[in-house]
């Protein structure tokens, strides 16, 4: 210490802390920088700090007397001189001090740009210096500080704790709220905790006050959740959302974080939202075929339509045919693809025609020699799905599918804005000694801040569309073509000139990717469909 304290005597300013606690660095005088390599008595030896960052290494070294207070160049070096570097570094820690000091609030890139200006327009005083530096400015780019800031930013999160409740009490607490402000500072997304501890109902909710505004004004909701691809600590079932088709865009309107997906779970979430938005009354209401989620909805709004998924049936009937051996015959023989095909698009029928198709069908597989084949496919339709007809119907409806509820989820692959926004996603791309460390270090308080984010991009899409302007691109060729198709299909039933069966021919081409899916025919595992 005595040394050291000795140095930065003798070398005046020119002696300043590194990036590592306990390092030094030397400025020779002539753009040159070096750390301590030894101590010799009082001769330090001082080596270049980048002999390991270039290519080949900088060999260039010098020594410094203590009793004759001079320092000796020994060595050359073989990079130019950086005579701006002790003011970077300088910046560099008062730029991650401001990021240290709350958790929410300024957003890194504004701290960046600040510090940025002073050393441009607004020509504070830095380091001795009076007139603005924009080359010193230039080396701060989001790329090279992100990581530090945000890392800076991290170390003032609370420790993740290890229930629902224990959350919502630390998002409820004066210095970790910030973290829930929406982007333009004038709301909060973080609504409180609903549920009971001891039957496992808790649930925190996201949504903020224009959003519940939005919500209430709303005929159409999609329900779904995320479970695959969740926080594991502290302990959630699932990320359940509800998000609506407006105007053609898909609107994330509220997130939860779900402790259980049971029945009592859903009701928790749901009444809380009708206390939030009294008005709150859709009329159509579409959802997978979880039970606890349709008999909540159900319950929370006996005035609404429910509407099960195209999608997600055709996936369970597909998978169901598979475990009951289905699935190489239909990969040989075309006949019994199509007869595959055609049960899985019963939901496009109306309730009164739905089994009537499927006894048609039925005949034709009969007729083709497949009876051993396809009994025990035909006792399932009848004894899992035929009571649950008037869900599954999804006859004359705008939307068929719910697959838009996993749009703006995080983790999600059909959300490309999340890859920009959350950075859980980088978690399937990293290695599992790092994704251990990353999922169990800070990520609840990442998904919170994607959240926030996420609920600002929806709610300037939502304006977008009130502006009438256009916010997607338009829709797939194959997408506009099964539409017009099952359109088309549909007229002809309602006129009777198709058949039941003849129709699910027809129009259960638009479901081709989800009975392939189903089957295991060309399918990518990641997904949440159950």
């Amino acid at each position: 210490r005595a040394i050291y304290q000795a140095m930065e005597r003798l070398l005046r300013g020119q002696f300043f802390p590194g990036r590592q606690k306990g390092s030094f660095i030397v400025h020779g005088g002539d753009g040159y920088h070096y750390n301590v390599r030894e101590v010799r008595g009082n001769i330090v030896r001082l080596q270049c700090r980048h002999y390991r960052r270039l290519a080949l290494g900088c060999p260039g070294t010098a020594s410094l007397s203590l009793d004759e207070n001079s320092l000796h160049h020994l060595q050359p070096h073989n990079h130019f001189p950086d005579p701006l570097l002790s003011q970077d570094f300088e910046v560099r820690r008062q730029m991650i001090r401001e990021a240290a000091s709350n958790i929410s609030g300024r957003k890194l890139r504004s701290i960046l740009d600040e510090f940025k200006l002073r050393l441009t327009s607004l020509h504070l005083v830095f380091f001795c210096f009076r007139v603005g530096n924009p080359e010193l400015a230039s080396r701060f780019t989001m790329v090279r500080m992100h990581s530090a800031l945000h890392a800076a930013r991290s170390t003032n999160y609370p420790r993740i704790p290890n229930t629902l409740t224990y959350l919502g009490v630390l998002l409820g607490l004066p210095n970790v709220r910030p973290l829930c402000k929406t982007a333009d500072d004038r709301d909060y997304i973080f609504q409180g905790v609903v549920g009971c501890i001891e039957r496992k109902t808790v649930a925190l909710i996201f949504v903020s006050g224009r959003m519940l505004r939005f919500l209430a004004t709303l005929e159409n909701i999609h329900a779904d959740g995320t479970f695959k691809k969740r926080p594991r600590k502290p302990q959630v079932s699932q990320i359940f959302n509800l998000v609506t088709n407006y105007g053609g865009v898909v609107i994330a309107v509220a997130r939860v974080l779900m402790m259980r997906r049971t029945q009592e779970a859903y009701l928790e979430v749901l009444n809380y939202l009708k206390t939030l938005a009294p008005t709150f009354a859709p009329r159509r209401i579409h959802c997978d075929f979880e039970r606890g989620m349709m008999n909540a909805f159900i319950i929370a709004f006996p005035q609404s339509r429910i509407v099960g998924c195209l999608w997600h049936f055709a996936v369970a009937f597909s998978r169901q045919c598979r475990k009951l051996g289905l699935h190489p015959v239909a990969e040989e023989n075309e006949q019994v693809h199509v007869f595959i095909r055609c049960l899985a698009g019963i939901p496009l029928l109306p309730v009164n025609m739905m089994w009537t198709g499927v006894l048609q069908i039925w005949g034709e597989v009969v007729e083709a020699g497949f009876y051993q084949l396809f009994l025990p496919v035909f006792q399932y339709l009848e004894t899992e799905w035929k009571p649950r007809r008037h869900e599954m119907s999804c006859f004359d409806v705008p939307e068929r599918t719910n697959n838009c509820s996993k749009y703006l989820v995080p983790f999600q692959r059909q959300g490309q804005r999340n890859r920009k926004v959350l950075p859980l996603n980088l978690v399937n791309q990293i290695t599992e000694a790092w994704q251990m460390w990353f999922l169990n270090k800070d990520q609840i308080w990442n998904l919170v801040g994607g959240f926030v984010k996420l609920e600002f991009l929806a709610w300037a899409d939502k304006i977008a569309v009130d502006n009438l302007r256009p916010v997607t691109h338009v829709r797939r060729w194959s997408a506009v073509l099964n539409d017009q198709r099952v359109n088309r299909a549909s007229n002809l039933l309602r006129a009777g000139q198709l058949t039941p069966a003849w129709f699910l021919h027809q129009a259960s081409f638009a479901i081709l990717a989800a009975v392939d899916y189903g089957l295991h025919i060309h399918v990518d595992e990641d997904s949440d469909s159950e």
